[in-house]
């Protein structure tokens, strides 16, 4: 029996360089399981339209998608669709993003890209499609609302396989004459479908469903396994090499970081001052761009990343996320009331506003925007 296999899109992981570690390993594997279809999500743009090619180059990822452009070319990024035949029968194959799912990469809030109406789109191509082949398939990341809205405002459609589906749909279902699946959430399940096909015309006439939970039940694929925990070893060789040049070796075991809070109960119009401030959503802001996983970056927008008992990723010490006051002050336990902790803040501060970071620092300026 003939088997199509597709992917409804987002294979790409979040907007960090170690996600995107671990997206160089997901795509080998992809590529080796031999897919006929991805549909493109806008997760698959999280580091750039440079990146996705190299990708598709590298691991012969069957990308495509019918409404994404280049706004300056106006030219889409993607192959329009793709024809795959299977016993005789030639599929059609077409992805479709959802305007509303915004492509962002890791370093650009504006990606020079635009995602065209999708109804308007498919009602430009779904003559050709029909032309073309005998059945026409839609990867379409647009969520279950969209996916059906799509199906009945364009007709022509055989199958849809969903995307970007935040839950596992186990069964099927019919909208007009077009049958509808979902592509499982995360990963988590596999799903497959028997379709009966008509030889003669190419449409679909029946179909069943079943979804696989990928879980614990299911025994390992001895060789598959170990791929996977040779890759765990270079991912944490990947993220050990990042940390060593920021080694965590200041300070003292003996001291302290008390938190920001702690501050408030003495410091109280203090503290509200630094809670308007920007220091106080610094670690917010890396985050937002991908980036809070980088020591580069951790350094300056947390407290004590390189001190003992600093900030880091595990409870407790992830409560010392954002340039609290003892980034600037120095450990809670080391607490004096002799106005050392006054000069020793304002020493502090080119040690992150410094040439490369802040070219344009000035004390007095800043200060003025934290002033406390």
């Amino acid at each position: 029996m003939p088997v199509l296999m597709l992917d409804g899109g987002d294979l790409f992981g979040r907007r960090n360089k170690n996600d995107q570690h671990q997206t160089h390993f997901l795509c080998e594997v992809t590529g080796d399981f031999g897919y006929d279809g991805i549909g493109l999500g806008e997760a698959d743009l999280n580091y750039g339209l440079d990146f996705l090619r190299e990708m598709i180059e590298k691991y012969d990822l069957p990308f495509t998608n019918a409404n994404v452009v280049d706004r300056n070319t106006g030219e889409l990024i993607l192959p329009e669709y793709l024809i795959v035949e299977k016993n005789g029968i030639k599929f059609g194959l077409v992805s479709i993003l959802a305007p509303r799912h915004k492509i962002i990469t890791m370093t650009e809030t504006d990606s020079g890209l635009d995602i065209k109406d999708p109804v308007a789109t498919m009602r430009e191509l779904m003559p050709r499609l029909r032309e073309e082949c005998d059945t026409v398939v839609l990867i379409g990341h647009l969520g279950e609302g969209q996916t059906d809205t799509l199906v009945r405002e364009v007709k022509g459609f055989d199958l849809v396989l969903m995307g970007h589906v935040h839950r596992t749909l186990k069964k099927g279902r019919l909208v007009d004459d077009t049958i509808i699946l979902a592509a499982p959430h995360e990963g988590r399940f596999a799903g497959r479908s028997d379709i009966f096909v008509n030889d003669e015309n190419g449409r679909v006439e029946a179909f069943e469903v079943e979804v696989t939970s990928l879980d614990e039940a299911l025994d390992d694929e001895p060789e598959m396994a170990k791929r996977v925990e040779e890759y765990k070893a270079s991912f944490e060789e990947f993220k050990l090499a990042k940390r060593a040049d920021f080694p965590r070796d200041l300070g003292s075991e003996k001291e302290t970081y008390l938190g920001a809070r702690s501050c408030k109960t003495c410091h109280e119009d203090t503290w509200a001052a630094y809670a308007e401030s920007s220091h106080n959503t610094a670690f917010t802001s890396i985050r937002a761009k991908g980036m809070s996983n980088e020591p580069e970056c951790i350094l300056c927008h947390t407290t004590g990343y390189r001190y003992l008992n600093g900030f880091a990723e595990k409870s407790p010490f992830n409560k010392l996320s954002n340039v609290q006051c003892e980034a600037c002050h120095g450990y809670g336990t080391e607490h004096d009331r002799d106005g050392k902790w006054i000069a020793q803040a304002k020493d502090s501060c080119v040690t992150c506003h410094d040439q490369e970071n802040s070219p344009e620092f000035d004390y007095a300026t800043y200060w003025e925007k934290i002033k406390h």
